[in-house]
This record gives C-alpha cells, sequence and structure tokens, in this order.
C-alpha cells in the first residue's frame, strides 16, 4: 500500500465514507457500503493523514472486470492528489485481481481524473429518481413470477452474456437481500425476462432489469410486478441512454430527477451490444 493508504474495513471507516456520501448528496447508507464489502473486503481503501480520514475510494472485483463505485475526498483537502493516489491504489488492485476491463460511472467533475488514468467514455446511461406515490401501478401481471433460488444459475448464465462476466456472487447477494421483489418471464422455454427491486434508506433501488423477449409489453410488465411488492418513496434506477422503452416506461411514474452520465472503460468493453436488452443496470457502484 502506498503512504497513506490503508483498507477501508473498520466500522469507523464506513460511517467516515457514508458522511461523505451525505454531504455530496449521494445519500449511501452503511448497508450499501458493506455490500461492497461483502463482495470484495480488500477492494475498498482508505487515504488518512496521521489520523485523520481524507478520502476513501470503493471498488469490486469480479471474474474478469473491476468496477470503482464510489470516490470522494474532503472538501478541504482537495487538489492535493488524493483523487489520484486511491484511483490508482483501486486499479492496481482490480489488475491484480486479473481484471481486464475496468468501468465505473463517472461524474462531469470525476471525468477528467479518470481520463488521466486510462478511462474513456464508451457509453451514456440516463440516471432517473422516480417518484412512488401511494395506488399507483399495482397490478400483477400473470406473466410474471416469482424468482426462487433455483432460477439463479438461469439468470447468472443471462447476465454472464449481458455483462459479459460472471457476476454471479453480486446476483446471489440481490437476491438473498430482497426475494420477494425479485420476478422472472418463463412460459416454459426459459427465462425471457428478470427484474430485482430492494430497499434503501429513503425509497428503493431496480436493477438488474433485464428483457430478452424484445416485447416492449414483457418489459412493462416486470417493471409494474416489481413496484407492486413496495412502498412509497423514491425509486433510483438507470437504463443506457439509448433504450427508449426503458425511457418510456420511466415516464408513467413522476420523475424527481434525471441525468446523464458517461459509462467509463479502461480495457475491454461491457454490456457490448445489449444497451437494448439491459433496461436497468444493477447500481452505478456495482456495474
Amino acid at each position: 500500500m502506498r503512504l497513506g493508504i490503508r483498507l477501508l474495513e473498520s466500522k469507523e471507516d464506513v460511517d467516515f465514507a457514508v458522511g461523505l456520501t451525505v454531504e455530496e448528496g449521494w445519500n449511501y447508507t452503511a448497508k450499501e457500503i458493506g455490500l461492497m464489502l461483502e463482495l470484495d473486503p480488500e477492494g475498498s481503501f482508505i487515504y488518512e493523514d496521521g489520523k485523520e480520514r481524507l478520502g476513501f475510494v470503493t471498488a469490486v472485483t469480479y471474474s474478469r472486470t473491476g468496477v470503482i463505485g464510489h470516490l470522494i475526498v474532503t472538501e478541504t483537502a482537495r487538489r492535493r492528489k488524493i483523487g489520484d493516489a486511491l484511483v490508482r491504489e483501486a486499479v492496481e488492485y482490480m489488475r491484480g485481481k486479473g481484471a481486464e476491463s475496468m468501468m465505473l460511472y463517472a461524474t462531469a467533475e470525476g471525468s477528467k481524473l479518470y481520463e488521466r488514468h486510462g478511462f474513456t467514455p464508451r457509453d451514456e446511461v440516463l440516471c432517473v429518481h422516480l417518484k412512488l406515490e401511494k395506488g399507483r401501478l399495482r397490478r400483477k401481471p400473470a406473466a410474471c413470477k416469482p424468482i426462487t433460488s433455483k432460477d439463479l444459475d438461469e439468470i447468472v448464465s443471462i447476465d454472464r452474456e449481458l455483462f459479459e462476466d460472471d457476476r454471479s456472487r453480486l446476483l446471489k447477494a440481490i437476491y438473498g437481500r430482497s426475494s420477494k421483489s425479485a420476478f422472472k418471464i418463463d412460459r416454459g422455454n426459459g427465462i425471457e425476462g428478470y427484474i430485482f427491486a430492494r430497499p434503501d434508506h429513503v425509497g428503493h433501488d431496480l436493477g438488474p432489469w433485464a428483457c430478452l423477449s424484445g416485447s416492449p409489453d414483457d418489459a412493462e410488465d416486470l417493471f409494474t410486478t416489481a413496484l407492486s411488492t413496495i412502498g412509497e418513496g423514491i425509486l433510483y434506477t438507470g437504463t443506457f441512454a439509448g433504450n427508449a422503452e426503458a425511457e418510456r416506461i420511466f415516464r408513467t411514474l413522476p420523475i424527481a430527477r434525471s441525468w446523464i452520465i458517461p459509462m467509463m472503460i479502461q480495457g475491454k468493453s461491457r454490456y457490448g451490444s445489449a444497451a437494448d436488452r439491459v433496461f436497468a443496470i444493477a447500481a452505478f457502484e456495482l456495474g
């Protein structure tokens, strides 16, 4: 480890990281940071000057892919190359784990920093905050059935084709956190679509959500079925900006906020030509 950089691992480290996300308006929780540490206990780092924490970065690796999730430096410590040092640490860690592709979803402020470390924009993602209101979207289309633990291997196989890597640990972790909001479409010839939703501190996260059948009705049925299991609040999700059907479905709910961010990659691409079948990514910090 470089001077000043160590593993992010203690409860106090997590509390520091959560506090910085709140200051930035990202509002992550200890539970969400904890999921990243569960998936990759050695992938996240703190920058510390003496006994004062000044910044952190989180990363998770799958089989051949690394994802940088969060990078924040305290406001008083910026312009000291701390962000560069943390990105360098995360990149070298992921490369050491065998990653041939490293990806992230960048803020406007962070894009130039990531470009210095070899990341280039490959696609655009539409970020959406949707308002969930009582009494809306409560129908349950007959085509959608709950995902069971026996379905996970097939879903992992589909996700491997779409994402171009094995994210079995991630999908099983998401399912374990909120199985009641996970649904599939299977007409007897294999799974044609699936969706996962899970609660957070102010609402719900939606994703991954995929539809292989090519039917807009199937995609919308998955969406409304998942929403039928959750309550009020804000729904956080993101889709590739070229997926017009996903955008149309989002507009069936009041939109609290939406914006575009780049998906940046170093090395081999991920998702390839799957953007029209991927209606929501897993999460910005998870790939």
